[in-house]
């Protein structure tokens, strides 16, 4: 999956969700509904963390950074 490049006047929405017996955080954009990228964590809590950490952030955050940020 390659990356599409984001402007600075893109609104990335981080989502929270259920996915079969994980906990989906995924980025989407808003004008278009794109998904971005998506991480599967084995917690709630650790999606609502993970989310938390991405929401903070000043700069949008690539699926690159999602992954690096998630270890």
């Amino acid at each position: 999956m390659s990356e599409t490049p984001l402007s600075s006047k893109d609104v990335i929405e981080i989502q929270i969700a259920n996915q079969r017996n994980r906990t989906a955080v995924r980025a989407v954009r808003r004008t278009d509904r794109q998904l971005l990228w998506q991480l599967l964590f084995d917690t709630a809590e650790e999606a609502l963390k993970f989310a938390t950490s991405c929401r903070a952030s000043e700069q949008p955050i690539t699926a690159h950074k999602a992954c690096e940020l998630a270890g």
